[in-house]
């Protein structure tokens, strides 16, 4: 290898992404969220997405036995959700509104979108688990601008 881990990153922040909360029901019935930039649409037929867990993440194994998930796409005005849900805090739903989506995962008002969806197959990649989902139920507004992640912050649209 002809580089470190830094340069890596580095390099992968060069990629401006959305972030979205991707949220979900624990066995116990609780809800999860956990905020993630890694996800990508798939296939339009059937129509897929993918995102992503690290293996040490609070939720990997509760995600991959739960089976039903919503992808809570964030606009620039929910900065405080992906920081609440990219936080080590216990209970990250004290205090946030939400509503149950029709598949039972839990799902923010005002989201540029929210893509409910279940698992179609999940692939083990190097410390992460791959989620490929199929989407059940799309819900979108673009009235307003995406919260974005370029080079570790959070730029504007101009």
């Amino acid at each position: 290898m002809t580089f470190d881990d830094r340069q890596f990153r580095d390099a992968l922040g060069c990629f401006a992404t959305g972030v979205s909360v991707v949220t979900s029901m624990n066995a116990s019935g609780e809800p999860m969220g956990v905020t993630v930039n890694s996800f990508s649409s798939v296939s339009l037929e059937p129509p897929l997405i993918l995102f992503s867990l690290g293996h040490g993440g609070s939720h990997c194994q509760e995600y991959s036995q739960s089976g039903k998930f919503a992808v809570n796409i964030l606009s620039s005005q929910q900065m405080h959700l992906c920081e609440r849900f990219a936080s080590p805090i216990e209970d990250r739903f004290n205090g946030v509104d939400h509503n149950i989506g029709e598949n039972g995962a839990p799902v923010f008002e005002n989201c540029l979108a929210v893509l409910e969806c279940e698992t179609y197959a999940i692939q083990e990649a190097g410390d992460h688990k791959v989620f490929i989902c199929q989407v059940t139920n799309v819900e979108a507004h673009t009235e307003e601008d995406p919260l974005l992640f370029y080079k570790g912050a959070f730029p504007k649209l101009t």
